[in-house]
């Protein structure tokens, strides 16, 4: 039991996963930027009773993907299934306006506790159409897995987007935010 208790501690800190902080604009722009991703578009929950309700929702994380109905649509063989397979579903992204989308779940909802990060204003889509949509729930204390995910499914995205496809990413940061005006001791401690 140690050893596995050690071996998992070993990979959070080879992966760079630590403990959260509270973070603002400039270190969110900061990590996103050293690590390829775009900073266009920081977005993070209102508060943290919406950051908590998010957590405690069982919301799909990292992702989830609606078709162009802004309906979600379970992309996954099996419940089982980990978010690994989005890349695979994302190649086909034709094949997300043909699978049946879950009835009540939709893009707005996902979005309604969503700001922008730098103004706290909160976060309106733009009137525009898109073939599929995806959700990217992101955090800075995960280290390279945001890293690794987040690029690999914004340059798939990127190629979609290339080929005549239309997919809009909308990445979201599950950081606790310095505007929300908490202190560091109202900050949970994750037991790794």
């Amino acid at each position: 039991m140690v050893l596995a208790i050690s071996c998992t501690r070993l990979l959070f800190y080879h992966e760079g996963i630590k403990q959260p902080a509270i973070e603002n604009h400039q270190s969110l722009s900061k990590f996103l930027y050293s690590n390829g991703i775009d900073t266009s578009e920081i977005l993070c929950f209102k508060d943290t009773q919406a950051l908590n309700t998010f957590y405690r929702s069982g919301i799909g994380m990292p992702e989830s993907i609606f078709n162009r109905d802004k309906k979600f649509v379970d992309y996954r063989n099996s419940i089982k299934d980990c978010n690994g397979m989005v890349s695979v579903f994302i190649g086909k992204i034709d094949s997300i306006n043909l699978v049946s989308p879950i009835e009540g779940k939709l893009l707005e909802h996902y979005l309604e506790n969503v700001v922008v990060e730098k103004t706290g204003n909160k976060f309106i889509l733009e009137n525009q159409s898109y073939d599929a949509y995806m959700v990217v729930y992101w955090a800075k204390f995960l280290g390279k897995v945001t890293k690794r995910k987040v690029s690999e499914w914004q340059e798939l995205a990127k190629k979609e987007n290339l080929n005549g496809k239309k997919m809009r990413v909308i990445l979201i940061s599950v950081d606790y935010q310095e505007m929300w005006g908490i202190s560091k001791d109202q900050v949970p401690e994750f037991d790794f």
